[in-house]
C-alpha cells in the first residue's frame, strides 16, 4: 500500500471516528454500495467520483482525504444528514404496537442450565404511537414498531427505545428478533414476545442470546409461532 493510500485510510478513520459513522454506513450513503472503504483499506484507489462522494458524507473534502490539505472543512457540514429528509416530509404512519414487561421465564440455557428469560407482552391490537416512514420504507406497509420492555438486552436495547419489526425478510444470525411464543395451551395465540439476537436456527428450533442475565438458550420449534426481523435504523433510512 502506498504512503498516499496509507493516508487517505487514515484520514477516512478520523472522520468516520468524528462522525461516528460505520464503513458500511459510510460507503452504503457514498455509493449504494457496502465495500467502497473496505476496498480503500485493501489498498484499491477510488476514483474521484466515488471519492468525492465519499468525502461529502464524512463531511470534508477530496483533497483533505488525499492529504492535500490539512483543513477537513468542505464549508458544507452536510455530509450523511442532507440524505435524511426532514420530519416533516415524512409521514407518521407506522403502527407501534403496546408493549409491557411480562413475567420472567427459567428456560435452559447454555453455559448454566437455566436462567430467567425476560419476556415482553404485546398487543398487537392496541396502537400506541406511531413513527415516521423512512424513505426506504415507503412501500412496506407490513412494518411495525414497538418499544422495548425491560433491560434483557442492554446496552444494544435499552428499556422505552423504538425499534422497527421486519415481518417478512428472513433473520440471519446475529439479527435482533421478535419471537412470537406459543400458547402452552395450544389455543393458536401468541402468549407473548421475546426480544433477543439470533444466534442460529434450524428447521426444528432456534437459539437466541440475551445479554442480561447472559445466556444463549434453544427454544423447539413447537415453543414458538413465528420469528421477526428487527430492522436496523440506518437500513429503514437507506444509508
Amino acid at each position: 500500500m502506498s504512503d498516499s493510500t496509507w493516508k487517505m485510510t487514515d484520514r477516512i478513520e478520523e472522520r468516520l471516528n468524528a462522525l461516528g459513522l460505520s464503513d458500511r454506513k459510510a460507503s452504503l450513503a457514498a455509493v449504494g454500495k457496502t465495500d467502497l472503504i473496505r476496498d480503500i483499506r485493501r489498498g484499491r484507489a477510488p476514483s474521484a467520483v466515488r471519492l468525492a462522494a465519499l468525502a461529502t458524507v464524512l463531511e470534508t473534502t477530496s483533497e483533505y482525504l488525499l492529504g492535500e490539505t490539512e483543513n477537513p472543512a468542505n464549508g458544507s457540514a452536510e455530509g450523511i444528514r442532507a440524505l435524511v429528509p426532514p420530519p416533516q416530509e415524512m409521514a407518521q404512519d407506522i403502527p407501534v404496537y403496546g408493549t409491557a414487561l411480562g413475567s420472567s421465564e427459567e428456560m435452559g440455557g447454555q453455559y448454566d442450565g437455566g436462567v430467567a428469560i425476560e419476556q415482553t407482552e404485546l398487543n398487537t391490537g392496541e396502537v400506541v404511537d406511531r413513527f415516521r416512514r423512512p424513505p426506504n420504507l415507503i412501500n412496506r406497509r407490513d412494518i411495525y414498531g414497538l418499544y422495548v420492555a425491560g433491560d434483557s438486552m442492554e446496552p444494544a436495547y435499552e428499556s422505552g427505545q423504538g425499534v422497527l419489526v421486519d415481518p417478512k425478510r428472513p433473520a440471519a444470525s446475529r439479527d435482533y428478533v421478535v419471537v412470537y411464543l406459543r400458547d402452552k395451551h395450544d389455543s393458536g395465540l401468541s402468549s407473548g414476545v421475546l426480544i433477543k439476537r439470533l444466534v442460529r436456527r434450524s428447521a426444528s428450533y432456534i437459539e437466541l442470546q440475551q445479554f442480561n442475565p447472559p445466556t444463549v438458550f434453544r427454544l423447539e420449534a413447537s415453543q414458538y409461532q413465528a420469528v421477526h426481523r428487527v430492522m436496523p435504523w440506518d437500513e429503514a433510512f437507506g444509508i
